[in-house]
């Protein structure tokens, strides 16, 4: 699917959202770890549900991406995304723009780095 830029787009806009489930060590650990697919579905606008690795600590948990620990928070977070989809329609898409903006991602990795 990857392949063909314009293939995956179409598929990730064609989604309703995402439900992603991160390897045990990235959550053992609470590296922060999260998916460049989900940024992806972020910035089309739909709606993320991932399991918590720690990223909760540096943005969303609220409206758009929501993070889980067990089964009954992932029945949690589909019922309140569908409940208010547009709502967090929106919420996806600000939350790509503040984090996942690619001038705000390499600013960021350019001063770390010194240059």
């Amino acid at each position: 699917m990857s392949i063909d830029y314009w293939l995956y787009r179409d598929y990730i806009t064609r989604s309703k959202g995402e439900f992603t489930v991160a390897k045990d060590q990235y959550v053992r650990l609470n590296t922060g770890w999260f998916s460049d697919r989900s940024a992806c579905y972020l910035a089309a606008g739909r709606p993320v549900i991932t399991q918590e690795t720690g990223f909760t600590q540096n943005y969303g948990g609220q409206a758009g991406l929501l993070a889980f620990r067990s089964l009954g928070e992932i029945a949690e977070a589909v019922r309140i995304i569908n409940a208010d989809y547009a709502k967090h329609s929106r919420a996806a898409r600000q939350i790509a723009r503040e984090i996942f903006e690619a001038k705000k991602v390499l600013k960021s990795l350019l001063d770390r780095a010194g240059i």
